[in-house]
C-alpha cells in the first residue's frame, strides 16, 4: 500500500508541469468596477495525456484499474467508454488533484442537467452528452476561452452566427443563453455524428473541428479515436478520456469521498420580449429585482440598454416579481425606456436616450479596463463589438462603442401616456468587397469553410451557385465573401 502511494506522488509531481491548471470560476454575481464580466472557461482540454507516456512516468494508481474498468463497462451505453491508461489518468486527476473541481459540478448539474436532457431527447441524442458541458465550461453560462469561444457549450463566433443563427453581438450574445445555446449543441452533435458516424470522431471534431478529424484520418490511415490518436491535436487527444472520466465521476463520485455540499438553485423566470430602447438598470430598479438575480438569469444580455435596432430582445423576469411586473408592465417599461419627463404649462419636454455608434482611438499607456470606464460600458461590451479575443489593446487602434445621448422629444399637452420613443439610427454600411479561394489540391469544401472566419459549407455553395455534381479542381476560383 504504502509503495503505490509513494508511486502516486510521484506521478502528481512529475505531471505538475505537463498538466494544464484549472481556473476556477468566479461567482456569478461578481462585477467589476467596469460592468459586467466574463468568465474564463476551465481549460481542462489543454492537457495533454500522451505526454504523460512518452516521459516514461510510473503506471502505479490509487484506485484499483479493475474497478475503474468494470464500472466503465457497466456504465457505458450508446458512448463507447473504454477503460485505458489515459482514461484511467484522468479518472484519478478528477478524483484526488481536482475534486474541487468535481465537488463544484456536482453541485451545480441540477441547474443545467434537465435542459440538457430536455433537447438531448428532443434530438434523439445520447443522455450521456450531458456529461460534455463539463469539460467545455465547468457548467458556467458566461464561460469565455482565450480563443473566443463562449458560453456553457463553448461556441465561436462565427459558428454561433453562420451555422445556428445565434444573435452574437454588443447587445446580446445567445451563446451564453442555456436554452438557445443547449439545442445548438444538440443540432451541431447530431450533424458531427451524421458526418463521421462514430461518438468519439464526432466529440474530437466538436472539440478541433471536423477538418482536422479527417485529416487526422487521412494522415493515420484509421477511422477510429484512438486509431488515430497520435494524429489529433495534443489538446484533442485529452478530450475523449476526460468526457470519459467526467461520466465516471458523476457516478460514483460518492465512492471517492466527493459530495455536493451547496447545491446552486434554479431561479423560476418567466419571459418577455423587448422591442426598442431599454435602460435594463432601470428595468430593474422599477421592477424591484436583485442586480445578481438578473445578472444569473440574464447571462446573454451583454450591455446596460437594448438600443432602438428594430431587434426583437429576450428577458427573463424572475418568477417570483412578474406578477408585479405583469400588473404594472406599461408603467415599468416606460420608465425604463425614458431618461428624465419634464412638464410645463403649454410643452411636455420629453428626454430620450439615443444611442450612436463612435469609435474611441486609444492612447498611450490605456488599458481595455481603461478605456471601457472612460466610456462607461464593459469591457465584454468592448470585446465583442470589436471581436477582440483577448484584453491587450495597441496604442492608436480605433475601437467601436455604442455613446448614449440625450436628445429632447416634443409632446402635446393632453396626452395621459407616453408610447416607446427613440430614434433609429441610421448607419451607413460599407459596400462589402468581393473575395475569392484559390482551389489547391486536396481541398475541400469543408477545408475552404474553416479556413474563413464567418464562412459555412451552405454560404459557399450559395456564393458559387455550386451544385451537387460539380466537384473542386486545382486553379478554381471559389467566391468567399
Amino acid at each position: 500500500m504504502l509503495t503505490r502511494f509513494l508511486c502516486f506522488v510521484a506521478l502528481l509531481l512529475f505531471a505538475l508541469p505537463v498538466w494544464g491548471q484549472i481556473t476556477a470560476a468566479m461567482p456569478p454575481a461578481q462585477e467589476n468596477a467596469v460592468g459586467k464580466n466574463y468568465f474564463p472557461a476551465d481549460d481542462l482540454a489543454a492537457i495533454d495525456s500522451l505526454a504523460l507516456v512518452e516521459q516514461g512516468l510510473p503506471t502505479a494508481f490509487m484506485i484499483d484499474p479493475s474497478i475503474v474498468s468494470s464500472r466503465l463497462k457497466g456504465l457505458q451505453n450508446q458512448i463507447p467508454l473504454n477503460y485505458n491508461f489515459q482514461t484511467h489518468q484522468f479518472v484519478e486527476y478528477f478524483a484526488f488533484r481536482k475534486a474541487e473541481f468535481t465537488q463544484r459540478m456536482l453541485e451545480k448539474r441540477d441547474l443545467y442537467f434537465p435542459l440538457y436532457e430536455k433537447y438531448l431527447k428532443q434530438y434523439n441524442l445520447p443522455e450521456e452528452l450531458k456529461y460534455l458541458s463539463l469539460i467545455e465550461s465547468g457548467l458556467e453560462p458566461r464561460a469565455l476561452s482565450n480563443k473566443g469561444a463562449g458560453g456553457l457549450w463553448q461556441f465561436m463566433p462565427y459558428t454561433a452566427r453562420g451555422d445556428f443563427g445565434l444573435r452574437v453581438d454588443g447587445v446580446v450574445d445567445e451563446r451564453f443563453d442555456p436554452e438557445k445555446a443547449t439545442e445548438a449543441a444538440c443540432k451541431y452533435l447530431k450533424q458531427l455524428y451524421r458526418i463521421f458516424g462514430d461518438w468519439h470522431l464526432a466529440l474530437a471534431a466538436y472539440n478541433t473541428g471536423p477538418g482536422n478529424v479527417k485529416r487526422a484520418i487521412r494522415k493515420c490511415g484509421r477511422s477510429d479515436f484512438w486509431g488515430i490518436y497520435n494524429c489529433l491535436p495534443k489538446q484533442t487527444r485529452a478530450y475523449v478520456p476526460q468526457f470519459i472520466a467526467m461520466d465516471y465521476m458523476m457516478n460514483y463520485h460518492s465512492d471517492h469521498a466527493i459530495h455536493a455540499e451547496k447545491w446552486v438553485k434554479k431561479i423560476p423566470f418567466d419571459t418577455i420580449q423587448v422591442k426598442g430602447y431599454l435602460n435594463l438598470n432601470r428595468l430593474k430598479q422599477f421592477a424591484s429585482i436583485h442586480v445578481d438575480t438578473f445578472q444569473f438569469i440574464n447571462p446573454h444580455l451583454i450591455g446596460a440598454t437594448i438600443p432602438n435596432d428594430n431587434k426583437t430582445v429576450v428577458v427573463y423576469i424572475p418568477s417570483s416579481r412578474f406578477e408585479y411586473f405583469k400588473s404594472n408592465r406599461k408603467a415599468i417599461l416606460d420608465s425604463a425606456s425614458f431618461v428624465n419627463q419634464k412638464q410645463t404649462d403649454s410643452l411636455a419636454s420629453l428626454f430620450v436616450d439615443k444611442l450612436v455608434k463612435r469609435r474611441y482611438k486609444v492612447k498611450r499607456g490605456q488599458s481595455l479596463y481603461d478605456v471601457a470606464r472612460i466610456l462607461h460600458v464593459s469591457v465584454l461590451e468592448l470585446k465583442h463589438l470589436n471581436q477582440l479575443r483577448t484584453n491587450r489593446i495597441k496604442r492608436g487602434k480605433q475601437l467601436l462603442y455604442f455613446a448614449r445621448i440625450r436628445e429632447k422629444v416634443m409632446q402635446t399637452p393632453g396626452d395621459s401616456t407616453v408610447e416607446e420613443v427613440a430614434p433609429v439610427v441610421q448607419v451607413k454600411v460599407r459596400k462589402a468587397k468581393i473575395r475569392y479561394h484559390k482551389v489547391r489540391s486536396g481541398d475541400t469544401l469543408s477545408d475552404i469553410a474553416e479556413r474563413y472566419q464567418g464562412l459555412t459549407i451552405t454560404k459557399l455553395k450559395k456564393l458559387n451557385r455550386m451544385r451537387a455534381s460539380t466537384t473542386l479542381r486545382p486553379g478554381m476560383r471559389l467566391r468567399i465573401s
